[in-house]
């Protein structure tokens, strides 16, 4: 019989929300939770041994310590397949559900399952190193999740091969296989055109990632009565990172209170995986200006220079994730006010 441990959060464990959410690793025998829907799927098919949890934010910030601590778990049972989440769109979830699946592969050569939703910033980061479903948004969606996740996992458990994405049912990896069809790459991609202009049905042997456009909005009409925000995805928050923002994969942003004419060095610090920050750290305003915003506005070209500079990291970013941070502040700033908004980017 398939031998199954399944990872979750505090949350998903039973024991609260983000109260909860800094509880170090622990386990149960046996499923609990979701997982007893899964065992449910299973039947007498695979038994879920043992069942992991760690806070969201145990597994994140003190991510080794999570990871050596579920290895030592894993190590002992020696189990067929992991089975992590499903996340839906908690950010340090998934994170967590990626990285635990990630490190079991790489030591044990253990395959897994999670369950992402569609904004999930794990799957940007871990899509390569598990096999990833893709769930609704919320856990209203958790029956749904539950069939996909537990038929593939049975595939991997019984040391099966699953075939292509698109057949199977999971997140495209972005791994490329060499499959022989018979056919040379001319008469293939003779046969897709000739379907396509017939109007048959056709399939790309190599999708196009295809990105929105956004129509430029029309310019100030008087500068010099505008306000003017600062944004950044340069990671500069206040010293000691009170909102524990991430250094990659961001899911959140946050406004902080700007004062005087410059940011103060010494009060901020940045969280951001993708440059060089010591000169960042030493002058702030060398990536959120302002100083400059400042002398602006009192030289009159600026009406005023907005007292918030909106942060968050754009190293790693999920392009669906930057996008919903993205509206969320643009309502915000709206809300406040403000005429046009200084981005400013590593």
């Amino acid at each position: 019989m398939i031998k199954v441990i399944h990872y979750m959060n505090q949350f998903g464990a039973g024991f609260g929300s983000e109260d909860k959410a800094d509880m170090a690793l622990g386990s149960f025998d046996g499923p609990k939770g979701a997982g007893i829907a899964f065992q449910g799927f299973f039947g007498d098919r695979a038994v879920i041994v043992k069942t992991i949890y760690a806070g969201d934010n145990y597994a994140n910030e003190f991510k080794e310590d999570f990871l050596n601590e579920a290895m030592e778990i894993i190590r002992a049972v020696k189990p067929d397949v992991l089975l992590a989440g499903p996340a839906f769109n908690s950010g340090r979830y998934g994170l967590a559900c990626g990285s635990l699946l990630k490190r079991a592969k790489e030591e044990f050569g253990v395959p897994g399952v999670a369950g992402f939703g569609p904004d999930n910033p794990g799957i940007a980061e871990y899509k390569k190193d598990c096999y990833g479903i893709l769930t609704g948004a919320a856990a209203n969606s958790m029956r749904q999740a539950i069939a996909p996740m537990a038929g593939l996992a049975l595939k991997l458990g019984g040391g099966e091969t699953p075939g292509p994405a698109r057949q199977e049912g999971y997140i495209p990896r972005g791994i490329r296989l060499n499959v022989y069809t018979g056919k040379s790459s001319a008469v293939r991609a003779t046969e897709m055109a000739l379907a396509r202009v017939a109007g048959q049905k056709w399939e790309t042997e190599l999708p196009r990632v295809v990105y929105d456009k956004v129509a430029p909005p029309a310019p100030l009409a008087d500068l010099s009565k505008a306000t003017i925000a600062l944004v950044s995805e340069g990671g500069v928050v206040p010293l000691g990172n009170p909102d524990h923002m991430e250094t990659n994969n961001s899911t959140k942003w946050r406004p902080y209170a700007l004062s005087g004419d410059e940011l103060t060095p010494g009060a901020f610090e940045v969280r951001h995986g993708g440059y060089l920050t010591q000169d960042v750290t030493k002058c702030p305003d060398r990536m959120v200006p302002y100083d400059a915003l400042r002398t602006l506005e009192k030289q009159g070209i600026i009406g005023k220079a907005h007292p918030e500079m909106l942060s968050a990291s754009g190293s790693m970013a999920n392009l669906s994730t930057m996008q919903r941070l993205g509206r969320e502040m643009g309502i915000y700033l709206k809300q406040k006010a403000v005429d046009a908004v200084l981005l400013t980017a590593t």
